[in-house]
């Protein structure tokens, strides 16, 4: 996932930590875009959801899910960044 952000240009291939392992870094990530995202709940299977949305309409503009918090935080900066 970490080259994956990189090629996105949402992180500094410089930096050593993997975004999809620290939540803090992939808070980094969502910062990089300059959205809101907030947490949605787990799912059955217990995977975690985030969503980016609008924060004038409150829309959503993509969603990311994962075994993990950072996982499914990454996956939704990948996914907003494919629609901007």
């Amino acid at each position: 996932m970490r080259e994956q952000l990189i090629s996105a240009g949402l992180w500094d291939p410089s930096n050593p930590n993997n975004p999809a392992r620290s939540i803090t870094a992939a808070r980094q990530v969502m910062r990089r875009l300059a959205v809101r995202f907030r947490y949605q709940g787990q799912d059955a299977k217990g995977h975690y959801e985030y969503v980016v949305y609008e924060p004038q309409t409150g829309s959503t503009i993509a969603t990311g899910r994962g075994e993990t918090p950072a996982i499914a935080i990454c996956r939704a900066a990948l996914q907003a960044r494919r629609r901007n």
